[in-house]
Formats: C-alpha cells, sequence, structure tokens
C-alpha cells in the first residue's frame, strides 16, 4: 500500500529525526515521537528557513525536545543539533489539503510523498550557536564590568 493509500485510511506520516521516528500530526500542529508519545514538537516553536520551504529547530538528542536559544545561554548545549524539515506542505501535502476543505490529491503533484524521510542534521559548530553563545558570554562580561570612577 503506497503513502496516499495510508492516508487515506487515517495512517499518519512519519519522518526521522536523529535516528528517532515522529508522526507528523498537521491537525494538532505537532511531531510526535513514535515510541514516546508524550515526546511533542510543535510546529509553532520551530522558525521558518529562508526559502519559506523548511522548518529550523535546536534539538537535544537526549530530551527529545526543542532547545530555544535566548540572551541567558552562555554555554554550548552538549547534545544538541541544528535540524531542518520540510515545511508542513512537504510533511503531509494531505493534511494540508484537508485543513483547507481540498481534495486528498490535490498538492501531491507538485508535493508528493517522500520515502523515508530524514530530517537534515547540521552540527552546533556549524549552526551558528557557537557565535551566539560567545556572544552572549562577551555581553555578561561587559555588564560585570564596573565603571572606574574619576
Amino acid at each position: 500500500m503506497d503513502q496516499l493509500e495510508q492516508r487515506k485510511i487515517g495512517i499518519l506520516p512519519e519522518i526521522d529525526i536523529v535516528g528517532h521516528s515522529y508522526t507528523v500530526d498537521l491537525r494538532l500542529n505537532e511531531l510526535r515521537n513514535v515510541g514516546f508519545p508524550s515526546k511533542k514538537l510543535s510546529l509553532d516553536e520551530m522558525v521558518t528557513s529562508p526559502d519559506g520551504k523548511h522548518y529550523l529547530f535546536f534539538y537535544d538528542r537526549e530530551s527529545r525536545t526543542i532547545l530555544h536559544a535566548s540572551s541567558d545561554m552562555l554555554t554550548l548545549p552538549k547534545n544538541a543539533v541544528l535540524v531542518t524539515i520540510p515545511d508542513e506542505m512537504g510533511l503531509d501535502p494531505v493534511g494540508v489539503a484537508r485543513k483547507y476543505g481540498l481534495g486528498d490529491e490535490y498538492f501531491l503533484k507538485m508535493h508528493p510523498y517522500e520515502k523515508g524521510p530524514k530530517a537534515k542534521i547540521t552540527s552546533m559548530e556549524e549552526s551558528g550557536l557557537t557565535e551566539y553563545v560567545e556572544t552572549n558570554q562577551n555581553q555578561v562580561r561587559k555588564d560585570r564590568q564596573v565603571p572606574q570612577k574619576p
């Protein structure tokens, strides 16, 4: 049975993220870990790529959660990677069609299902997060400096 037929009978697509399978559920706007359904990745917490066709997020491989970069991040996370996955259309074109009340096959010609989709992984060193953490560290050092009185 091909992916379209599986989708029509209610089987949701899956994507591999660093060796973990996630069910794509556009109705709930999330990816659910197949082995641990309580481990969810919300699409709302991901950033859209510059080309608008992908989602980007930092992923902790150990806790299987999204990491959020913030100004208080002063060390590089040990188990993290930058993940790139397709947008909703690339993850589940039938789910997008249903969301908008269209026929299941409406988007399939331009966005066919990919067999065994896998996330693209980028190391922290290549992600730009190293420089971000260094900037945060420099800002903390600068803030700690007490101005000298004349």
